[in-house]
């Protein structure tokens, strides 16, 4: 499995239009110590053994996305989680800096960067993990919030 199909999954391709640029856009759960006042705002199941989360710093206004797998993945690339914003379509994979990197063999789970999510602006996560023996994903959306 390879990265672009990551892109083709989560759609990439559709054009940010005015993107926002905010300082908490694009940096780790970590930075600041937005996680320590994370609150899970949705969880939603990809398939009987993956679920994503709708991650939110009460302090730090930002979300970000989780994809969990409840066993070590068995292959490279088997789960990757994306948040959005609805403002501007701004979006970041577990690949994309601030992220930990897609969930490869022997891993369980990854997350994205954040994205500022102060009223309007509203944000959705959305996970994949692969079907076996199979080039495609199972996907699921979270609401947005």
């Amino acid at each position: 499995m390879t990265l672009s199909m990551v892109f083709v999954s989560f759609g990439f391709g559709a054009g940010q239009t005015s993107a926002e640029n905010h300082s908490y856009d694009g940096k780790s759960p970590y930075y600041n110590s937005c996680a320590s006042s994370a609150v899970t705002k949705d969880k939603v199941w990809i398939d009987s053994v993956s679920y994503v989360e709708l991650k939110y710093s009460t302090t730090c206004k930002t979300a970000w996305a989780k994809v969990t797998v409840t066993r070590p993945a068995v292959y490279t690339h088997e789960a990757d989680a994306r948040i959005i914003r609805s403002t501007d379509g701004k979006a970041y994979t577990c690949n994309s800096s601030g992220g930990n990197g897609v969930v490869n063999k022997g891993q369980t789970s990854c997350y994205t960067s954040m994205v500022y999510d102060l009223d309007p602006r509203k944000a959705q996560a959305q996970g994949i993990h692969a079907i076996p023996n199979s080039d495609a994903y199972k996907k699921a959306v979270t609401i947005w919030y």
